[in-house]
């Protein structure tokens, strides 16, 4: 169902129609899929209310069986997922068919600007080499804010050089978690998503579209990219071999 407030959504558009939208006016989003049947009890519901005169939100349906990168992306485990956004971030979200009274609520609530979740603050280990360890962890499992929180202002010692080659990596999986920091292009951004997803379960996947997203970057944003995938390097472990051969590939596209 496509009208003014209703709208499909794939990754190749997502970033302009959920993630700038959100910025002048709530975007819901539904993630849904043809085979379940919550989906379908839930969609008309938020459909009608979408369509109401005085509704002020739009409503972004995905379909998460075609778009699987967003699905990962958002960390979507069941659906139907209902995911609101403002001015870039998830601001709320729920699982699972609701009657329409708690579906209003929870649209009532998203548009009287109900604060961000807050996200969960590790707490720092005193030992420099369990709090690196500890960075590393939540880089595997994709959690770039909270490893950045560890690595900034990082203690003196033997770790602080790894730590510093591994901040510019949890900021971008930070940034691309809340949509910001972004090219603009859809395509760069497509492959940057795609990466962010992929560091901690397939690292070589995730420095196949990082390169693949330099490539085509603005040659003043290079070099910033450049420290992302360095900092990638020294998450693999810089002896891989694989680090090795995209290293001078990296180098080729950065001079």
């Amino acid at each position: 169902m496509t009208t003014n407030n209703v709208i499909d959504v794939q990754e190749s558009n997502f970033e302009t129609e959920v993630i700038q939208r959100s910025h002048t006016v709530p975007v819901i989003v539904d993630f849904w899929a043809p085979w379940c049947g919550p989906c379908h009890m839930l969609s008309p519901i938020l459909e009608r209310l979408a369509a109401e005169p005085d509704s002020n939100f739009i409503l972004a349906k995905v379909n998460s069986d075609l778009n699987p990168q967003l699905s990962m992306q958002y960390q979507v485990r069941g659906i139907p997922a209902v995911k609101a956004f403002k001015n870039g971030q998830v601001v709320d979200e729920f699982v699972g068919a609701q009657p329409e009274p708690m579906v209003r609520q929870f649209i009532q609530r998203v548009k009287a600007g109900a604060p961000s979740r807050p996200e969960p603050q590790p707490q720092v280990s005193a030992d420099p080499a369990a709090r690196l360890r500890q960075a590393r962890q939540y880089l595997k499992q994709g959690q770039g804010c909270q490893a950045q929180s560890l690595l900034e202002n990082f203690p003196g010692g033997p770790q602080a050089a790894e730590a510093r080659k591994l901040l510019p990596l949890a900021q971008f999986l930070c940034n691309v978690s809340r949509g910001q920091g972004l090219s603009g292009n859809a395509n760069v951004d497509n492959l940057y998503r795609q990466a962010a997803t992929t560091v901690g379960r397939e690292p070589s996947a995730a420095l196949y579209n990082l390169l693949a997203a330099i490539n085509q970057e603005q040659p003043s944003r290079r070099q910033q990219m450049k420290q992302v995938m360095e900092g990638l390097f020294a998450y693999i472990g810089e002896n891989d071999p694989i680090v090795q051969q995209y290293r001078q590939q990296l180098e080729a596209a950065t001079t």
